[in-house]
C-alpha cells in the first residue's frame, strides 16, 4: 500500500476474499481503460512524478485482468492450509 502502488483498500469487517474481488476488478477495469491526465503527474505534487507512465499501466492492468481477476478460483483466492 502506498503511492507507489496507485490504491488504497482499507475495510473493515469480517471479509472473504471473494468478497472484494468485484470491486479489485473494477478498479483494474478503470485503470486499463483511463486514457485522461494522471492527477499529481508533475513535481510540485509527487517527487516520483517522473516513474508515472499511464501507457505502461494500461496495459499491465489489461495483462492483470485477463490472466488472474478474470479466471480466479476458490484456489486462488485463499492460502494453502499446509
Amino acid at each position: 500500500m502506498g503511492c507507489r502502488t496507485g490504491f488504497y483498500l482499507l475495510m473493515a469487517g469480517d471479509y472473504q476474499s471473494r468478497d472484494i474481488l468485484p470491486l479489485v476488478t473494477e478498479m483494474f477495469e478503470f485503470i486499463r481503460d483511463y486514457r485522461d491526465e494522471i492527477p499529481g503527474a508533475c513535481a510540485r505534487d509527487c517527487g516520483n512524478y517522473l516513474d508515472m507512465n499511464l501507457p505502461m499501466a494500461n496495459y499491465l492492468a489489461d495483462k492483470f485482468l485477463k490472466e488472474t481477476l478474470y479466471c480466479t478460483t476458490d484456489k486462488n483466492l485463499n492460502y494453502p492450509e499446509d
